[in-house]
């Protein structure tokens, strides 16, 4: 098991452990603390903004109630205005509609001309005595309103301040809703832009009759929206807190922050805010950039009965707001102060808590140093020669405790544990050295019964041969075959004797940067040297990436070859050899080159394929059953790794991994 842990993990546990005693409590009651001053300050602002928006909409409502109670004063005034109305209508002389529209687009197109200049006086049908009226109040109010003006019942102009109206009203939605056919009904719309920065409301009051029973006309008084804007903009909540007038589409009609128009109020928050009494909620969007704000809203109910068409057929609402970060910064400014005074107290407790942790594990961490000694030292034994091997002990890794307590007990127990660990390595020292010599011995006989078969039937054929050359009946020409084919014989078996050598003497490698074309290029041409045979098509392929291999140039040649001529070997009629090198590692720094040689022989059988790799196993009538078990070994020795696919009747691929050299 791996145990590379802190040196100081106990020591860090029993300061955390002193830290989460100490604290925790405090961290609750802090946590505590802030989610109960949290739902304070939501509940005393929310309450607090919710009277500033019924406060703000019994303003809105008492002034429009009053423009209105105005109004219908001034369409009630008996001979400065019905009368005049009163008489407008009975100036069109018939009942007769068509004779009515002919009339009333002849007046038109007069009132037309007078507001072009093209006649110099007002119009008889305007009443002089009601425009007169109507001047003087709205000169009493002159910064109020932007225009008052009378109709009669067909729509037509009677009087109004501001000559540049129409003269026809009958089809425009205040006119309409306010004569309502005779009936007469109260109408304000909703606030419009009426020229670039300049917003209006219109409040629309019948004329009724002497009887108060049928409209004989309308009066309308058009109101600039900065009468509404003082009852908004006097709302101060904070530095960046104010009020706002909204309809029921989330329209801000009166904002000081932002145009009109220029915002929506979302629907979710929208839906929280409609309601039939005044609240307070938490918007997670207040529309200004404000998450989890606190916003005060009222509906706005005005004492007199409107048209189903007024307010742009809207209901209106107070709304307050102010920015989350100025209504939350006394609690963060509080737990500021109180977080500086608890990192104050666990600086101070920590460091207490350091001191006297280190009074209790400094034994514990002795006999841990030791035991990582220890481990490091059996860890290193599977890499260290078997004479260093017989060197190493823990004789040295002992540990003195004096504490009189459970610590002593322990560091007592680890040291008898090291002895014994002592006893058990010399114990598997001297089973090794038996387990080696045995092996040896095996080994050798091994290869001795291997050599004496291959020596056996040459020497048997060499010494016949001897005795045809001792033979003086012979001729000379059979006597120099006889000679020559001895040579043959004896020079095969100085090759098999070789190979036996290479096998038996493991000479360790030579490591250095060889190029992987030029390793390729030796290998084959040594082994187009050691014979030809049936037509083989040659491809070799060396990617351009390729880095240098680092390995003994000699050894990995040696292999190669030992490879190429199993695979000529394996193509006795002739066939293809492919030869690729490609690198591995490319996102990185490379780490191997991949070398296969794939030939299209007849493959290796799944059951002898597990083999070929055995000591002296071989396939063939001749050969030492050593070729692919060398190359093995040789790749291996020098960093590498060799693998073999193949598949009976369609050919073998050999792969060769190859360290590469770090660029």
């Amino acid at each position: 098991m791996e145990l590379s842990r802190s040196r100081r993990g106990l020591q860090k546990k029993f300061v955390a452990s002193l830290l989460i005693v100490g604290f925790s409590p405090g961290i609750v009651a802090l946590f505590a603390t802030y989610l109960y001053s949290i739902q304070t300050i939501k509940t005393s602002i929310g309450d607090s903004f919710q009277q500033i928006a019924a406060s703000t909409a019994r303003r809105i409502e008492a002034m429009i109630d009053d423009e209105i109670d105005g109004a219908r004063h001034l369409a009630a005034t008996p001979f400065a205005l019905r009368t005049s109305v009163e008489a407008s209508n009975e100036s069109y002389g018939t009942d007769d509609p068509q004779a009515i529209r002919a009339r009333l687009l002849q007046r038109s197109a007069q009132w037309e001309r007078y507001r072009a200049g093209e006649e110099r006086f007002l119009p008889n049908y305007i009443n002089r005595g009601t425009l007169f009226f109507i001047r003087e109040w709205f000169a009493v109010r002159a910064g109020e309103y932007q225009n008052i003006l009378v109709t009669d019942a067909q729509g037509a102009l009677v009087a109004s301040v501001v000559p540049n109206v129409g003269y026809l009203h009958g089809d425009e939605l205040w006119w309409r809703e306010a004569f309502a056919d005779g009936r007469g009904r109260l109408y304000v719309s909703n606030i419009y832009e009426q020229a670039a920065g300049e917003y209006l409301l219109d409040i629309a009051v019948p004329v009724m009759d002497g009887d108060s029973r049928r409209a004989v006309g309308v009066v309308k008084l058009e109101l600039r929206r900065a009468n509404l804007m003082k009852a908004i903009m006097e709302i101060k909540v904070g530095a960046r807190g104010h009020g706002m007038l909204l309809n029921t589409e989330g329209t801000p009609l009166i904002c000081p922050v932002l145009p009109p128009k220029a915002h929506l109020i979302n629907d979710p928050l929208m839906r929280q805010l409609m309601q039939t009494t005044p609240g307070w909620v938490v918007a997670e969007d207040d529309a200004h950039g404000g998450h989890n704000s606190i916003v005060g809203y009222a509906p706005i109910r005005f004492t007199h009965p409107l048209s189903e068409s007024s307010l742009g057929g809207h209901q209106w609402y107070a709304f307050v707001r102010q920015d989350p970060e100025e209504t939350y910064a006394p609690v963060y400014t509080l737990l500021r102060a109180v977080g500086m005074i608890g990192f104050g107290m666990v600086t101070a407790l920590a460091s207490l808590g350091f001191f006297l942790g280190r009074l209790f594990v400094k034994p514990i961490l002795m006999i841990q140093e030791q035991a990582d000694a220890i481990r490091q030292g059996v860890r290193d034994l599977a890499s260290a020669g078997r004479f260093d091997r017989a060197l190493r002990s823990t004789a040295e890794r002992r540990v003195t405790v004096r504490t009189g307590d459970e610590l002593e007990s322990l560091a007592l127990a680890f040291n008898q544990m090291a002895q014994a660990l002592d006893e058990s390595l010399k114990t598997i020292r001297d089973q090794e050295n038996e387990l080696l010599r045995k092996e040896k011995l095996a080994s050798v006989g091994q290869l001795l019964a291997a050599l004496a078969h291959d020596i056996k039937n040459p020497l048997g054929v060499i010494r016949s041969s001897a005795q045809l050359v001792l033979d003086d009946h012979q001729s000379e020409a059979v006597k120099r075959e006889v000679a020559q084919y001895v040579i043959e014989e004896v020079d095969r078996l100085t090759n098999r004797i070789n190979h036996f050598l290479r096998f038996a003497r493991q000479k360790p490698p030579e490591a250095r940067p060889v190029a992987v074309k030029a390793l390729l290029e030796a290998a084959l041409q040594e082994w187009r040297a050691l014979g030809s045979g049936s037509s083989i098509a040659e491809e070799v392929r060396i990617a351009a990436d390729v880095p240098d291999v680092m390995v003994d140039p000699d050894q990995v040649k040696e292999a190669l070859v030992n490879l190429l001529i199993n695979a000529r070997e394996a193509m006795p009629q002739g066939g293809s050899l492919a030869i690729t090198a490609s690198l591995e590692g490319k996102g990185g720094a490379p780490t191997a080159v991949t070398v296969r040689i794939a030939d299209s022989g007849c493959g290796i059988s799944p059951e002898h394929l597990k083999q070929i790799f055995d000591p002296f196993f071989t396939t063939k009538d001749y050969g030492t059953g050593l070729g692919l078990t060398n190359a093995k070994r040789l790749v291996e020795q020098n960093g590498g790794q060799l693998a073999i696919n193949s598949q009976e009747g369609k050919g073998t691929e050999v792969v060769l991994r190859l360290p590469a050299l770090s660029r």
